[in-house]
């Protein structure tokens, strides 16, 4: 049994996913069904911020107050503080994305996000992109069963360098959710943002989908909103369950740190359309979303 306290955060929601902290603390979630963006203040109070016309899924901020989200027919969009809606970029080499999941910016402002739409195992078509501040797009993979919720990072605490990397301990790995196996991947990720290795940094159980958004602690530690089995599951930086923390019901699609200290993880689950928090024992690993730079 958890030992966290996990407590009703917001409510009304239909398919909640994607949830993205500003700078001044205010939750911005995004609905799958509606198309809606919304932005939920510190004491839970929701609040229409704008659609997007069709159906976005993962959000994350840039450093410059713009609103990033995976937006399955329009590619990856951004949205300014205003409400003004651009596309970024919707295709790799001419070719319209699958429809893309989620995403997230690593240290420099480099993007990396998953495109899935229409995958599975009989049909492992889902891509891993990467575009970087000078807006050169690279398929990191390919091939691949559903690949949805993604977190990237400087090398874990304590983990060195897999052998034959190129990388320097100021390197970066890519933790990617496999839905349709119920696995997470690391990918090792050199400098021009090319893998060089990737493997099976954990094999999960239970539950018939999958891990879905995930988020990391400044200890190394990988929350993982396990879809399906109504759980949000902590793994170390071996990859090996140390907690499972069930979350108020059965679908819960993704997870980011929020609170004063960053350390409340705040859970979106969609079998009830609310979102639900918790303490941890360590903050969330920094964002590039909380570094403010100009346009």
């Amino acid at each position: 049994m958890s030992k966290r306290d996990v407590t009703l955060f917001a409510k009304g929601l239909e398919f909640p996913e994607g949830p993205a902290f500003d700078r001044k603390g205010n939750l911005f979630i995004v609905d799958v069904h509606t198309a809606d963006i919304s932005k939920i203040s510190t004491n839970g109070k929701v609040e229409k911020f704008v659609n997007t016309g069709g159906h976005p899924n993962g959000a994350r901020f840039h450093a410059n107050g713009d609103l990033y989200v995976a937006e399955r027919e329009k590619g990856i969009i951004a949205v300014s503080p205003g409400g003004a809606i651009r596309i970024v970029v919707d295709n790799y080499q001419g070719k319209k994305f699958n429809g893309p999941n989620d995403l997230m910016f690593d240290s420099d402002g480099n993007l990396y996000f998953t495109d899935p739409h229409g995958s599975s195992p009989a049909n492992p078509i889902g891509c891993i992109y990467r575009l970087s501040t000078k807006g050169e797009i690279t398929q990191i993979a390919s091939g691949l069963p559903y690949p949805n919720g993604l977190v990237v990072c400087p090398l874990p605490p304590g983990m060195p360098s897999p052998a034959g990397s190129l990388m320097s301990s100021e390197g970066r790995d890519l933790f990617v959710a496999i839905t349709h196996k119920n696995r997470i991947i690391r990918f090792t990720i050199d400098e021009r943002g090319i893998p060089v290795r990737s493997t099976i940094f954990s094999q999960l159980s239970g539950g018939w989908a999958g891990p879905d958004g995930m988020a990391m602690d400044v200890a190394g530690n990988l929350y993982v909103a396990h879809y399906s089995a109504g759980d949000v599951l902590m793994l170390n930086s071996k990859g090996e369950l140390i907690e499972r923390v069930p979350v108020g019901g059965s679908r819960p699609t993704n997870v980011a740190f929020g609170g004063p200290d960053r350390k409340t993880l705040f859970v979106t689950e969609t079998e009830t359309g609310c979102i639900y928090k918790f303490s941890t024992d360590h903050p969330g690993l920094p964002l590039y979303g909380d570094v403010n730079v100009g346009k």
